[in-house]
């Protein structure tokens, strides 16, 4: 369970975030990013690893950040993936063998993971890393370890996982679609979150947030800001709720429209006789 701010926290981190006021909900929405080390020191936090690996065009987005606002990486809660995204292509490989030529090694798993068979794997004390132990990357192997997948609208997204020295495992996404039309490209990458509350994403100095995510961090609160999977999407709801982040009625009554929609369109009535 994530922790929530004190008194003291609160007042802090509001006024960090240049909140007008502390009783209406909509003082912070939109609000401009705030340097990280601020945020760290309101809130006593521990350093997060991995901050060298961020910049301009590659950043930590999600539900780690999430994790790290909260506490839950305090007191051995470091468990989970780092999401880092990049903003081309040439980017992610930059970061990659940056990443190899400083201990980081490659991941040999064949897919991305589900959450079924790896529910299975822990409740059977299976490790489905335990190949990647002392996988050594080879140059020709890059395009390989480089997986292309498909979102269902048909976009693209390029992926690639790599373990640290530490034994994180962090995975690098590049999405093409949404950075050939101009525009900030961080405001893009915050955009395909499909949760308020994972709408977090740090460049190494600065925290930017998406439009609702303070407002439903202080609120211990999740809605859905974009539909992708509503399979998916409902899981995480129920994962989140789990954590003390209560979905709003709103978001409930639309994913549950997408799913019997995806029903219905499965099974069609039957004509009668």
């Amino acid at each position: 369970m994530s922790r929530r701010f004190t008194r003291t926290e609160d007042a802090a981190l509001r006024a960090l975030l240049g909140a007008t006021s502390t009783t209406d909900p909509a003082a912070l929405e939109d609000r401009a990013p705030v340097p990280v080390q601020e945020v760290q020191r309101i809130l006593a936090l521990p350093e997060l690893p991995h901050l060298d690996l961020l910049g301009d065009d590659t950043w930590l987005l999600g539900g780690r950040i999430l994790r790290w606002l909260t506490g839950e990486m305090c007191d051995g809660g470091d468990t989970g993936d780092y999401d880092l995204f990049c903003a081309s292509l040439e980017a992610l490989e930059r970061t990659a063998r940056r990443m190899l030529a400083t201990g980081y090694t490659p991941c040999r798993r064949q897919g991305a993971t589900q959450w079924g068979p790896w529910l299975m794997d822990r409740l059977r004390g299976r490790d489905d890393h335990a190949p990647c132990a002392g996988a050594v990357f080879e140059e020709g192997a890059f395009q390989e370890r480089l997986r292309l997948r498909r979102f269902p609208d048909g976009r693209e997204m390029y992926a690639l996982e790599l373990h640290s020295p530490e034994g994180h495992l962090l995975q690098l996404v590049h999405i093409p679609a949404l950075f050939g039309g101009g525009g900030d490209p961080i405001r893009h990458q915050l955009a395909f979150t499909d949760l308020s509350i994972c709408q977090f994403l740090l460049d190494g100095r600065l925290l930017h947030a998406g439009p609702h995510a303070w407002v439903d961090l202080f609120q211990r609160r999740v809605r859905v800001v974009k539909m992708v999977r509503p399979g998916i999407t409902a899981q995480r709801l129920i994962k989140y709720a789990g954590r003390g982040f209560w979905p709003d009625a709103d978001s409930v009554r639309t994913v549950y429209a997408h799913l019997s929609h995806i029903k219905s369109k499965s099974h069609p009535k039957q004509p009668k006789e």
